[in-house]
């Protein structure tokens, strides 16, 4: 197990991709998953892998960025009982850096690479089904799989297949784009929300923003699909999550806006380290629109990110 704090937190010690895989995990399917601070889900979602990867070999890196809760403790015990789960210990709570670090730190050469969120599980042969689709579609860049969970599955299984949009709860990239996004040094920007959006981007661009907007870059495999716990008004504690996930929702709407120009006008070398640098001067004024329950969220997003502005230094949390 390897621990280290993702810069620019400390200094890095050096590390090669051979400190986590071994020459039979290089056959396995590796997967990447996130956790900040989910001690009550991580365990089911690493236990779900088995079923999820229908017998094929896999490896496991928990990317657990942040945490202050027992997630930590609760994946290095279930790696002592598990030989191909690896515990990934990084000092910033940011999905986009931890992204960042499997991608071109620590991810083995491998056909294909899945990606998962610690806080869903996978349904049983998801794993399989995904990276059957990146054989039969080898023009695709990406697979996503689809919800079999929540109260609105059927839409958004409906829409992401209209669309070919990614879910960042589980998708998988073909080894070829992850080679790719390596070899050109393409990170998403820290403290990006919602890293699919950008990601889906890339898939369909082929990495070249300049090119015509491919959709069929991105696969969508409908047996392919992930669980997750729904939130309860009956419990006042999801309240605060169903609050924050609203405010998060809308941030990411602003972040894409602030991006795409940026995109457009410099290509990919001119995504910015963290997202923070377009903020300055460049966010929308939310006074002249009006309130409604939405633009009231609006609000409270811009605020925060007003706040995330006024604190250069601190890390950005992306949950």
């Amino acid at each position: 197990m390897y621990r280290h704090a993702s810069h620019p937190v400390v200094a890095r010690p050096a590390f090669s991709r051979t400190d986590f895989c071994t020459m039979s995990d290089i056959k396995a399917w590796p997967i990447a998953v996130f956790a900040h601070n989910e001690s009550q889900h991580i365990l089911r979602c690493l236990e779900s892998l088995t079923a999820g990867a229908s017998g094929h070999p896999i490896v496991c890196y928990v990317l657990a960025n942040g945490c202050n809760d027992d997630t930590e403790r609760l994946v290095a015990g279930y790696a002592a009982r598990h030989t191909p789960v690896h515990l990934i210990s990084i000092a910033r709570g940011d999905k986009a850096n931890a992204w960042n670090e499997y991608v071109h730190r620590i991810a083995p050469d491998a056909a294909v690479h899945f990606f998962l969120d610690g806080d869903c599980r996978a349904a049983a042969g998801a794993l399989r089904e995904l990276a059957g689709t990146v054989d039969t579609a080898p023009h695709a860049n990406a697979v996503a799989a689809v919800p079999f969970s929540g109260r609105n599955r059927e839409a958004a299984r409906r829409l992401m297949a209209s669309g070919a949009e990614l879910a960042s709860n589980l998708y998988a990239l073909s080894g070829d784009f992850v080679r790719r996004l390596r070899s050109r040094a393409i990170r998403l920007p820290i403290g990006l929300i919602g890293e699919d959006s950008l990601v889906g981007a890339l898939a369909k661009w082929d990495l070249d923003p300049s090119s015509t907007w491919q959709p069929s870059r991105i696969a969508v495999a409908p047996q392919a699909g992930f669980h997750f716990d729904l939130l309860s008004p009956l419990k006042p504690e999801h309240w605060r999550l169903y609050f924050d996930r609203r405010i998060r929702y809308r941030m990411r709407v602003h972040q894409l806006n602030l991006l795409r120009p940026i995109i457009k006008e410099r290509g990919l070398e001119g995504l910015p380290e963290n997202i923070r640098e377009l903020y300055d001067t460049k966010l929308p004024d939310p006074e002249r629109w009006g309130y409604s329950v939405e633009r009231w969220f609006d609000h409270l997003a811009l605020k925060r990110m007003r706040q995330q502005m006024s604190a250069q230094g601190a890390p950005a949390a992306d949950a």
